[in-house]
């Protein structure tokens, strides 16, 4: 009965959070956007950087099904993080012209 009861608790608990009005403001919010982006980006070129590195010191050659899956991830994340800038740029000049 407790569990159930939480559960509900917690969905509209969740709800209004939801549906409440922000208190970040919209630059500061595509600012982290941006940040969470390059965070990505980062981990993704240091996956890359690892695989290399264990190809280049191997005596075969071999990872490069591994090498060219983290090289598309890369280059998603990388456009993933173009846009997050591009957007965060558009509404920046949109504010400045109000």
């Amino acid at each position: 009965m407790r569990h159930r009861a939480w559960a509900i608790a917690a969905l509209i608990g969740f709800q209004s959070t939801a549906t409440a009005s922000p208190n970040v403001d919209t630059v500061d919010l595509r600012m982290l956007r941006i940040e969470g982006a390059a965070v990505d980006v980062r981990r993704a070129a240091e996956d890359v950087e690892e695989t290399a590195r264990n190809i280049s010191n191997s005596e075969y050659l071999n990872s490069f099904t591994t090498l060219t899956t983290q090289l598309d991830a890369l280059n998603r994340m990388v456009i993933s993080a173009r846009m997050a800038v591009d957007l965060a740029h558009d509404e920046v000049s949109a504010s400045e012209l109000k």
